[in-house]
């Protein structure tokens, strides 16, 4: 996804459309302590980036073209499960690397037409993020995970690159060292005391000169890389420490009823999801997202792990009256989160 989180904040708020959106970490020491998780193409061209201190941004940002916010995790979580969502319908093997990146396979379509083919395919799914959820990304097709990854880069944003294996091979082999994924500072100025500028120049060196340097597996991936041979896995799956589902309500309100009728439509995807997965929870928290955008989470944990089909009205009911009782505003969104997670391996309880 391009510069996801910011792209979120750009979409919510269409007021603030050219303007530069910064989206922080706070850390709360004082008003401006904290760093730069994620900023829009506006600010990048200013020379604000991921990890910049928020003070040092602040300089480069004019005050009445820019927007600094504190991340939401909890929204971009929920919009980021809707994009698997997508993904998964239209794709055989999926594995989501990260909040918002996505590694898939293809062995449909491993024939002569493969390139045509998965052009179609990609342009298909970038549709149907657009379409659905008015999201824009960049796709790379290659005939590796590293070759799809570099080619996602190069053609953000919003875009798609499709390469055959010479493609993939030569823009691998002409990039900078740096450039690669898994490639980090401390390698790379490594590899230049060797005399690496690309990567093709790996090539030229020792194999056991590189196990020698960087130990026997990074070596051999780096004597791999340097000779094209490029790894075809589809890599990890980003494993999922929580499930939740939040939804929009149909108006603003304090109605504990309204909530609650909400709360349970999206309960039953999020056990569906439980339940695929094999899980118990030890925590229950309701979400509410109120007029002023803000997102409060009210949390209830169980001594003893319960079970996915387990009835918990009475506690989410119990924390919605508490968060009003709290809490003053109307409720835009709410939604439900089940956490701290423990696999169903047999018997779940004592009796």
């Amino acid at each position: 996804m391009d510069y996801f989180f910011a792209q979120l904040e750009e979409k919510r708020r269409p007021m603030a459309t050219g303007k530069i959106i910064v989206v922080c970490v706070y850390s709360g020491r004082t008003q401006d302590s904290g760093v730069v998780s994620t900023v829009n193409y506006p600010g990048r061209s200013v020379g604000i980036h991921s990890g910049m201190p928020i003070a040092f941004a602040k300089k480069r940002a004019p005050p009445a073209d820019s927007i600094f916010i504190p991340v939401d995790h909890e929204y971009y979580s929920q919009v980021s499960m809707q994009i698997d969502r997508i993904i998964r319908r239209h794709c055989n093997k999926v594995v989501q690397a990260s909040i918002d990146e996505w590694n898939v396979e293809e062995d449909s379509i491993a024939d002569k037409d493969a390139a045509a083919r998965a052009a179609e395919l990609a342009a298909g799914l970038k549709k149907a993020i657009r379409n659905e959820l008015g999201l824009a990304c960049s796709v790379g097709v290659a005939p590796s995970l590293l070759g799809a990854k570099m080619a996602s880069s190069k053609s953000k944003p919003d875009g798609l690159l499709v390469l055959d294996r010479a493609e993939e091979a030569k823009m691998i082999g002409g990039s900078q060292v740096e450039k690669v994924p898994g490639i980090g500072p401390k390698t790379a100025q490594a590899l230049s005391e060797m005399g690496v500028v690309k990567v093709g120049d790996i090539e030229k060196l020792d194999p056991i000169a590189l196990v020698d340097v960087f130990g026997r597996k990074a070596g051999a991936w780096l004597h791999d890389l340097g000779s094209g041979r490029y790894d075809s896995g589809l890599g990890s799956e980003k494993e999922q420490d929580e499930i939740s589902r939040i939804g929009t309500l149909k108006e603003k309100t304090r109605d504990p009823y309204m909530l609650l009728a909400r709360l349970d439509e999206l309960e039953k995807e999020a056990r569906e999801r439980l339940m695929q997965m094999k899980k118990s929870y030890r925590t229950l928290s309701i979400i509410f997202v109120t007029e002023d955008l803000k997102t409060h989470t009210k949390s209830e944990s169980f001594r003893n792990p319960k079970n996915w089909d387990a009835d918990t009205h009475k506690e989410a009911e119990a924390l919605v009256r508490a968060f009003l009782d709290g809490n003053t505003l109307e409720v835009r969104r709410i939604g439900i989160r089940f956490g701290n997670f423990m696999d169903l391996g047999g018997q779940t309880t004592l009796f």
